[in-house]
């Protein structure tokens, strides 16, 4: 595209600015969406950035195509006789949305939460789940070739897309649909909560 010739007058329109995170208060993150690209999103090359996210000192991620927004944990609507890692549920906007622990589904021990403690809200399967994690780190531009096969090794290689070393560690890049559980999802399509 060519360049124009400088009028000496600057454009009308200000930059966007990005927003900021905040420990304080409760705020949305939205997730800029990445355009589209020609790869299947469920191959372990598709992957070009992720939300990354830690529990205890591991680092996680999701592609940022299945993540909506992050928000910090609001008041969950308990049920009852539901799987250990479903929570509750969370009104977001209007719609409610079943609210996992993402610890208890990944097999580690439940923390108690804080108002601190972020949801990642995800889409899986046409509906939006919330997975609870410790701290949210940052959007990430994975290497090139970077994300490789999960080993039969680790306990959640058949949830996961891939493995990619990163200078802070090892990042083990989650798959939402094999991961999230049909018990979650149905919690949605019980309370009417299904969009």
């Amino acid at each position: 595209m060519p360049r124009k010739a400088k009028t000496g007058e600057e454009p009308a329109v200000a930059p966007a600015k990005k927003p900021k995170r905040s420990a304080k208060k409760a705020e949305v993150l939205p997730v800029e969406q990445p355009v589209e690209d020609d790869q299947p999103a469920g191959s372990a090359g598709a992957v070009g950035r992720a939300v990354t996210f830690r529990l205890d000192d591991q680092l996680y991620g999701f592609p940022i195509e299945v993540v909506q927004e992050i928000q910090q944990l609001v008041e969950l609507t308990p049920l009852p006789d539901a799987a250990p890692a479903l929570v509750g549920l969370v009104d977001l906007r209007g719609l409610v949305v079943p609210a996992v622990d993402l610890r208890v589904l990944v097999g580690m021990e439940p923390r108690p939460f804080t108002l601190e403690t972020p949801m990642v809200f995800c889409r899986v399967r046409d509906h939006l789940v919330c997975l609870i994690v410790d701290s949210v780190e940052d959007v990430m531009e994975l290497p090139c070739e970077g994300l490789q096969p999960p080993s039969g090794l680790y306990s959640l290689a058949d949830r996961m897309l891939g493995v990619c070393r990163l200078p802070q560690g090892l990042l083990l890049v989650l798959d939402v649909e094999r991961l999230v559980p049909e018990s979650a999802l149905a919690a949605t399509v019980d309370s009417g909560g299904d969009r």
